[in-house]
């Protein structure tokens, strides 16, 4: 601008007065209709959160949530358990690869999921709800063989469906590995009663004291039954094979858990050795220094190759588990009958196996003995096959079975630990509920792999009941949807998101007990408590709800046109006076919204 040009100078008025006179128009502007000029339409989306797409048994964590920080504890339970029957034993037990796939890893953390669900869980004490039926008795009678958390699960899901199901349990307590392989300051065992009540409350039969001891007996409940599932697990210890292992004073880590919760004393003495790197030999080690004992752990490969948790690890070394890596026992040193030692070899990382991890290699000259009055081998599970008929397919040593857990056997179907899938709790519980469906279609003479794509959720093995339900009834479950909003199979990535809404933060760690009160008198109590009202609503809060309008408002404020308006509800958009500028969709936080092409006349 020249200096020597003056700057505009505004008008001002006193008062209206003042003003000059101007046009008004008392006519509406609906003849002016944009939406005319659009190539592009807005429409809201309900689509896959990666929490729930990373989970096994895709447990819908964003509604429960959203509910549960709203004060509706019914709502909420009735969301989580449609999915995931247990909160409450998830909640304390499981690895939770719903954590990992959470957005929230982008802007300081993962929410703490795990938390959430056990306080969800806990949050109705012993009055747990008990569910209601989806159907009609249909008068088909199931068999379940075990009482594992695949067993359970499974008895859960059908039962629902409407099936009468008997639990077939060798043991005196129901529960399997739940009770006789997770110690008790991980899982209380009046937590994993209360649910075991619950599915009785249900309708579910329990048989305890039965095992089905060979084929033989499986063969009678295939005609007794009109579908069988077997959850027997795993619990056949793997051998060590080293000499001296059937010594006095060895045991297998299987064996030792099994004592503790039968509240045997195993009398391990002062130093113990701990073989293996797995959840199992952790959960002995935690349990062996509980005892009083000096403990140490032998794993062959570094710690960056344990399978265990790492959270489970660190917990370990806190409280005073001593680890030996890239150590491999040779042999058991024996004296008067009983255990004295072992006998070791350090090892190196060499070439990756068949499994990708780096083969360890033996180290010349390394070998060593370490003092022991009790060892512990917990290098992995097998099998056990003796009920498994020949004329029934085994692959590498586990039953064999299509994507619905049904084995070479008409109306014989298997799941968790027994078969091929990942051997964790949460595994077993999704592939329990893809095996009840399964077994559904079946008793309705329908093929289940035929409708499989209809209710997996994208690119997974996982199903969700919800979609079951509505595939069978054609009316979306009331917990699985607050709107006719179209749903996608898709899961949604952070950078689908306006990260510009959300303020980084980290996550609550679950808070426990000192170490100190984790080794007083009472050493096997519960070692993670409870948040507070205050910690439990500041990490609900953390959640994005990605995939999920929360009624946030920005697509009604941000819009030029007008062309949104509220409803009781969720929102309406007139396409009339929409031109398809994508501003709504680009402010919506959670990429609830999403862009399509104009329907042409040609299509």
């Amino acid at each position: 601008m020249n200096q020597n040009q003056q700057r505009p100078v505004p008008l001002t008025f006193a008062s209206e007065k003042d003003m000059p006179y101007a046009d008004v128009a008392l006519a509406t502007m609906e003849w002016n209709q944009t939406g005319t000029w659009r190539y592009l339409r807005p429409g809201y989306v309900e689509r896959i959160p990666p929490c729930q797409g990373s989970c096994p048994t895709s447990n819908d964590i964003e509604k429960w949530i959203r509910l549960f920080e709203k004060g509706d504890f019914e709502g909420a339970w009735d969301a989580a358990t449609l999915e995931n029957p247990f909160p409450a034993i998830m909640g304390r037990v499981c690895f939770h690869p719903c954590m990992d796939g959470c957005n929230r890893c982008e802007m300081g953390g993962a929410v703490n999921i795990n938390l959430l669900e056990r306080t969800l869980g806990d949050a109705a004490g012993s009055e747990l709800p008990v569910a209601k039926p989806f159907f009609k008795s249909t008068g088909k009678k199931i068999a379940v063989i075990g009482s594992g958390p695949s067993g359970l699960a499974c008895a859960y899901h059908l039962t629902r469906l409407g099936h009468e199901v008997t639990i077939f349990e060798k043991e005196k307590h129901c529960g399997g590995m739940l009770r006789y392989g997770i110690p008790s300051y991980r899982l209380p065992k009046e937590v994993l009663d209360r649910e075991i009540d619950r599915l009785k409350k249900m309708g579910v039969h329990f048989e305890l004291s039965k095992p089905v001891k060979d084929a033989g007996a499986l063969q009678s409940l295939k005609q007794d039954f009109n579908a069988v599932f077997i959850a027997v697990g795993a619990q056949k210890s793997k051998q060590m094979n080293i000499p001296g292992e059937k010594t006095s004073g060895v045991m297998s880590g299987l064996q030792f858990l099994w004592n503790l919760s039968e509240g045997k004393d195993p009398k391990v003495g002062k130093r113990v050795l701990v073989i293996g790197g797995g959840n199992t030999a952790i959960d002995a080690a935690r349990s062996a220094i509980r005892l009083g004992s000096d403990v140490t752990m032998l794993y062959r490969r570094s710690k960056a190759e344990m399978p265990a948790s790492e959270e489970e690890i660190a917990e370990a070394e806190r409280e005073g588990v001593k680890m030996e890596m890239l150590t491999a026992p040779l042999a058991v040193i024996v004296k008067n009958a009983r255990v004295a030692g072992l006998e070791c070899q350090k090892m190196e990382l060499g070439a990756p196996d068949e499994t990708g991890r780096r083969r360890p290699v033996p180290v010349e000259g390394s070998k060593m003995v370490l003092d022991a009055d009790t060892v512990i081998g917990a290098i992995g599970e097998n099998v056990d096959t003796s009920i498994i008929p020949s004329a029934m397919g085994l692959t590498a040593g586990s039953i064999a079975t299509n994507i619905g857990g049904r084995t070479d056997w008409q109306n014989v179907f298997a799941g968790g630990d027994a078969t091929m899938q990942s051997r964790t709790v949460v595994d077993a519980i999704g592939g329990a509920k893809r095996s009840a469906i399964a077994m559904d279609c079946f008793l309705r003479g329908e093929n289940f792999e035929n409708i499989f794509d209809k209710i997996c959720v994208a690119d997974t093995d996982a199903v969700l009941m919800s979609r079951y339900i509505e595939y069978r009834t054609g009316i979306a479950h009331p917990v699985s949807t607050t709107s006719e909003t179209e749903k996608l199979n898709e899961i949604v990535k952070f950078d689908e998101l306006n990260p510009a809404y959300f303020q980084e933060s980290a996550p609550l760690d679950t808070p426990s007990i000192s170490v100190n009160e984790r080794l007083s008198n009472n050493a096997f109590k519960e070692v993670h408590r409870p948040p507070t009202e205050t910690e439990k609503f500041g990490e609900l809060a953390r959640c994005f709800h990605c995939g999920r309008c929360t009624e946030c408002d920005n697509c009604f404020i941000y819009c030029p046109d007008v062309a949104i308006a509220k409803k009781t509800k969720g929102f309406d958009i007139d396409l009339f006076f929409c031109k398809g500028c994508g501003v709504c969709a680009v402010e919506c936080p959670r990429a609830a919204l999403r862009m399509t092409e104009e329907p042409t006349e040609l299509e």
